[in-house]
This record gives structure tokens, C-alpha cells and sequence, in this order.
């Protein structure tokens, strides 16, 4: 869409990921006139266009779901499952991204209130004091706004605003590793150990033994690919395998350069796996079918708030008073060195909060976060930075700034949690603690 030289909204979103597309869509539904802003040339984010087929734990250990509202949307078909059923026979729960793009696309386009731009990334930022005024686009174009969301991953809106931010581990600064992942087709599965690879053992099966022949290769310097086995997730349709394989170390997503460098090491580990896979009589004929555009990039920056979530809120299940969304996924942070995966499950209920300060950005008035750029650790941002979590953040910052801009709050801080909460109460959204109606 072609916007005027000069472009008024109540709420600016940057970024079409999961995020921002669950913020706008939030913020419309509420009655805001949102603006939804894209550096690529489409929507859909890492979800799309760097997929693992994976959907990602939203159950507690109680199997209730504590993401429902978009999420809900966009997955409908899995919701009868648990994501915490680790029975031999539970179906792996997965998306087919073409799939979530259509979606992405019809939902956008039923809301009148909401505009899509893609094509312009967000090139600098007015602010007046603490609040930011408007912003020019790459395609030149401004748009002021009362309320914005960086639903962008690597908050690249916040860091052009000034807003201090911090990268990487404590120590050194070092990121989790990167990955290019891909798809393969026409695979012979009568030559598998077990041939039913949509359901738990199948996998796990699955996995071993390509593990084995990959291992076997790399001990011979087949492969300059760190990591340490073969993880592939069945498509919907049980005929194509998605490969979250390849580890790519020294990735930083806010160095020019970084991620397309990147992407070509990747792409000759791609090469390398399936040379290996192929060995294996099940791989014999098997084709690629995909290979994501964009690199899997899991780290980038993360802008600080009024509360930096910590590891021990996640591990030690966080009820926060200021609730408004919840994640259920491990502390899972790949190696910045390629070394093994820590993975450490969320003990108890299974679940934490993500307090509202840390969705607001701790240097702005009318700033707020969407996505994976949230105030947190490095270590709990490996736990909140996949899609049933961010789309839970992104949901709730949509609901916040609609409120703030509504309310004439040109502090998102005056926004109360409860309104908040009540609001994605009744966009069938999992909230805890007290709600109460909007008012001024």
C-alpha cells in the first residue's frame, strides 16, 4: 500500500513477525488505527521465512494452555493436543509455513482499522523529550503516531530511538549460535526403524538413527557443522521432514554483514547434511524441497525495561502483579561457542509470567515491546524468544498501546495492568490476576 507522504495512526507497530502481527491485530481489534510496518518485502517474520516446524510448549504441566487468544488463530488444529503429552505416541505438533502465512495474511486483512506497509524499514526515529513524535521510513515516508511497538527481533526501532539495550551473555557479549534450516521430500520411510515419524518414538527413531550416520561422518571431517546430532520435525502432512540441523557461530544480527556471511556457511552445511543423509537408504532419493530465505537467527538485542526478567523467574515459575502474558517453553539457549544445548524445562506448574514492565521501554513514555527484543537475560530471552511466547507478548503490547492511545495516556506506564488484563480477557487471552474495566 502506497502510504501518503505524511501518515497519521494511534499506534505504529515495527516488524510483521509473530509479534507485530499479533500486536496490530490486537490493537485493531480494540478500535485503534494501526499502522503495521515491514523492512522485507512480506510479512511472516522467522515463523515463515526461517520455519522449524516446531509449534513451541504452551501447556502447563497441568495440559492447560497458557497462550489461547491469536495464537489460537493461527494453530487451530492442535489445540485438541497438549504440547506436554510426552507419551510414545503423541503426535509431534507441528505447522507447515505456507499454511501460517495465509493466515497471517487473511487475519490482517479482515481488520479495517489496520494498514500494512512492506517494503520500509524504520530508518529514524523524533522524539520530544521522552516520547517519541514519528518516524521516517526507508521509503521516506513519516508516520506519526501516539503509541509504537518495536515488535521488530532485534529492537531495531528502540535502538534508533536511544533507548539502551544490552547483547548477548554476561561475560563476554557472545550470541546463541544461528540456523539455516530446510526441508526434504519423497523420503522412503518403509526404510526407517520406525516408519511413523509424526508421533513421539518416530522422531526420537528418526533422529537417532540419522545421528548415527552423521556422527560416523563428522568423525571422518565430512562436515564443518558443530552441531553434535541431526533434529528434523515431520510437516502436518507426515511426508516431509524439516531440518533443524547446522549451527552457525559469531552471529551478531545488528553487524552489517553478519547474517548474510552467515547464511553462507550454512548453506554449505546444508549441502554437507543431505550429502550424508543420503547414504541412509530412506534418503536415497530424496530431494530438497526448501531452503529458508532468511537465516535462523535466535539473539539479537534485548531493550532493557523496568524490569529485566530473569532465569530465575522462569525457573522459578514468576507470578508477577503486573501479568499480561505467560510462556511455557524451556530455558533452551544454543551454545555461543557450538557447544551442546542447554535445555532446562520449566519445573512445577510449568509456566511463568512476563510482567508488563518488561514490555516498556525503560527510556521512552510510548514505547513499548513486542517481540523477543523484551527486557530479559540472555537467559531467560532463550526461554521467551519462540513463537508461543513472543505472540503472547506481542498480543499483549498491541492491547497496552490501543489502551494508552484510547485513554489519552501519553505514558504507557499509566495503563494499569488490570485494564490491561481485562481487555485480553475478553479476546479470550490467558491472563491471571485481578481485571477491571478501562477507564479514564
Amino acid at each position: 500500500m502506497n502510504l501518503e507522504k505524511t501518515f497519521s495512526c494511534d499506534v505504529l507497530v515495527a516488524g510483521a513477525g509473530a509479534g507485530g502481527i499479533c500486536a496490530a491485530l490486537q490493537a485493531a481489534r480494540q478500535g485503534a488505527r494501526v499502522l503495521l510496518v515491514e523492512k522485507a518485502g512480506q510479512i511472516g517474520g522467522t515463523g515463515v521465512h526461517s520455519p522449524v516446524s516446531l509449534v513451541c510448549k504452551f501447556h502447563g504441566t497441568d495440559h492447560r494452555p497458557i497462550n489461547i487468544g491469536i495464537h489460537s488463530e493461527l494453530y487451530p488444529e492442535i489445540y485438541p493436543f497438549s504440547t506436554r503429552d510426552h507419551r510414545p505416541t503423541a503426535k509431534r505438533l507441528t505447522y507447515d509455513e505456507k499454511i501460517l502465512l495465509e493466515r497471517y495474511q487473511k487475519l490482517l486483512a479482515a481488520e479495517v482499522n489496520l494498514t500494512v506497509q512492506t517494503g520500509a524499514a524504520v530508518k529514524s526515529v523524533t522524539r520530544e523529550d521522552r516520547r517519541l513524535t514519528s518516524v521516517t521510513l526507508s521509503n521516506g515516508k513519516v508516520v506519526e503516531a501516539e503509541c509504537f511497538i518495536d515488535a521488530t527481533a532485534d529492537g531495531n526501532l528502540a535502538a534508533l530511538a536511544d533507548c539502551f539495550f544490552l547483547k548477548g551473555r554476561d561475560q563476554d557479549g557472545a550470541l546463541q549460535s544461528a540456523t539455516l534450516t530446510f526441508a526434504m521430500e519423497n523420503i522412503d520411510k518403509s526404510k526407517l526403524r520406525k516408519p511413523e515419524f509424526l508421533t513421539r518414538a518416530g522422531a526420537d527413531s528418526l533422529w537417532k538413527e540419522l545421528t548415527e550416520l552423521y556422527r560416523e561422518a563428522k568423525e571422518k571431517g565430512e562436515t564443518q557443522n558443530p552441531k553434535s546430532g541431526v533434529v528434523a520435525f515431520p510437516y502436518p502432512d507426515g511426508e516431509r521432514l524439516l531440518f533443524n540441523s547446522n549451527e552457525v557461530i559469531g552471529i551478531d544480527p545488528t553487524v552489517p554483514g553478519s547474517v548474510e556471511e552467515a547464511r553462507q556457511k550454512a548453506l554449505e552445511m546444508v549441502d554437507e547434511l543431505v550429502a550424508i543423509l543420503r547414504r541412509h537408504p530412506a534418503f536415497a532419493k530424496a530431494e530438497v524441497c526448501f531452503v529458508s530465505p532468511k537465516m535462523g537467527v535466535r539473539e539479537g538485542r534485548r531493550i532493557i525495561g523496568e524490569y529485566v526478567l530473569n532465569e530465575n523467574d522462569c525457573l522459578g515459575e514468576a507470578r508477577f502483579p503486573d501479568m499480561v502474558a505467560a510462556c511455557a517453553y524451556e530455558i533452551d539457549i544454543h551454545d555461543p561457542e557450538g557447544g551442546e544445548t542447554r535445555m532446562v524445562d520449566i519445573p512445577g506448574s510449568g509456566y511463568y509470567h512476563i510482567p508488563y514492565r518488561s514490555i516498556i521501554a525503560r527510556d521512552a513514555d510510548n514505547l513499548l515491546l513486542g517481540s523477543r527484543c523484551i527486557s530479559g537475560t540472555h537467559e531467560a530471552h532463550s526461554s521467551y524468544r519462540v513463537m508461543s511466547g513472543v505472540t503472547a507478548i506481542g498480543q499483549a503490547a498491541g492491547c497496552a498501546a490501543a489502551l494508552a492511545s484510547q485513554l489519552k495516556k501519553p505514558n504507557v506506564r499509566e495503563v494499569k495492568p488490570e485494564w490491561i488484563r481485562h481487555e485480553l480477557r475478553r479476546s479470550a487471552q490467558f491472563v491471571e490476576g485481578p481485571c477491571e474495566a478501562p477507564s479514564t
